[in-house]
């Protein structure tokens, strides 16, 4: 595989120098790009600097690992894509409802301590800044219906691709 290849898979994708870019890690929810991508010399090398595991991010990708090693018959500047893993809807449907519940256990823990406070005793500022963390937290909330939703979705079509597949 190309360096190109891969950071075309990539998201928020940015030069840090020649033969070096920065991106979004596929692992993670990561809204400041911690992967770091360089040219090696026998194939693309892959960090994120948040510590997700390499197998994670390929996976993420629907690659394996050894697919950021260079075709050594290919002839040079001429590697070959490889073809993308099967995505696994239910691991992802796995991720999904872990990140829901993470946003559902954080919020709840927030709204009771906003509940628990004295409005007498805060100032403009601070209660508008609460209402603002509140409303955050409500935002929050519906990204993790959103998550489960997809994450049922994803398990409806891994039932129903098993099924079809013994049906046959």
């Amino acid at each position: 595989m190309t360096t190109q290849a891969l950071l075309d898979r990539l998201e928020a994708v940015r030069s840090r120098g020649p033969g070096k870019w920065s991106a979004r890690c596929p692992a993670h929810i990561d809204k400041n790009p911690s992967l770091s991508v360089r040219d090696g010399e026998r194939g693309v090398l892959v960090k994120c600097w948040s510590g997700c595991d390499l197998r994670e991010i390929m996976a993420a990708l629907g690659l394996r690992i050894a697919d950021l090693f260079y075709d050594p018959q290919a002839r040079p500047g001429h590697r070959l894509i490889p073809k993308p893993l099967k995505l696994d809807r239910v691991a992802l449907a796995f991720r999904l409802e872990l990140a829901a519940l993470d946003r559902r256990l954080r919020a709840e823990r927030v709204l009771t301590a906003a509940r628990n406070f004295n409005g007498a005793t805060l100032t403009d500022e601070m209660r508008e800044r609460l209402m603002v963390a509140v409303a955050y937290i409500y935002q929050d909330l519906e990204r993790a219906g959103v998550f489960e939703h997809v994450a049922d979705t994803l398990r409806a079509r891994a039932f129903h691709e098993r099924t079809r597949v013994h049906a046959a």
